[in-house]
């Protein structure tokens, strides 16, 4: 086996553990010491910021994002890729929607709202950036400005996590069983989109091939 499957496997043993965990009623440490910490740096700019930040991870902002990303690509030339951020990061959606159904979890702002796990704004937001973050070396040939914006994106997941923190809308067990599960996600759709692009090219060659 190799050392991916190794990591992709021992990923999905550990999400499978916290899920077990949070279903039977388990308190992570971790959890009330990082919510104390974030109620010591509650100030104006962030209690304005952050709720804009959680709304451009929400319906319908996400929808129109990954859709003019998507239409992005398929201008490009990108037309799997274009189907590939266009769709792929509701599969994540459907996943935290079932979780959410099966695990009632109480957010830690007492405010009556249930289903803290997982959080789907991470889940959404690691799944879109993360495609973006591969697929951008295809598309943007200098690779200074690719790098720049591999690391927006990367800056985008981390502060739309803080901002489900800030709000106290989610533990921090569930953002980062959030991130595992958005990776879990993508790997194997990565799989699939190279399959894909290898048969494309395959197809193409022997019609270039034929007389």
């Amino acid at each position: 086996m190799s050392i991916h499957r190794t990591a992709y496997l021992m990923l999905l043993v550990f999400l499978v553990f916290i899920i077990i965990a949070v279903i039977s009623g388990m308190s992570f440490p971790g959890d009330a010491a990082f919510n104390n910490w974030i109620n010591g740096i509650q100030c104006g700019f962030l209690d304005s910021a952050m709720p804009l930040v959680s709304y451009l991870g929400a319906f319908p902002c996400c929808i129109i994002a990954s859709l003019i990303i998507g239409l992005i690509c398929w201008l490009l030339r990108k037309r799997i890729a274009a189907l590939f951020i266009a769709g792929v990061p509701y599969i994540g959606v459907v996943i935290s929607y079932l979780l959410k159904f099966l695990i009632d979890r109480p957010r830690p702002l007492e405010d009556g709202l249930a289903n803290s796990f997982p959080s789907g704004h991470t889940i959404y937001t690691s799944i879109l950036m993360g495609s973006i973050i591969y697929f951008l070396p295809q598309m943007v040939k200098n690779k200074a400005w690719c790098t720049v914006l591999q690391i927006i994106a990367g800056l985008v997941i981390a502060i739309m996590i803080f901002s489900r923190l800030y709000l106290q809308q989610h533990w921090l067990s569930d953002v980062l069983s959030s991130l595992i599960i958005g990776i879990l996600v993508i790997v194997p759709a990565i799989i699939v989109y190279k399959y894909l692009l290898k048969r494309d090219s395959k197809c193409l060659n022997c019609l270039k091939s034929k007389p």
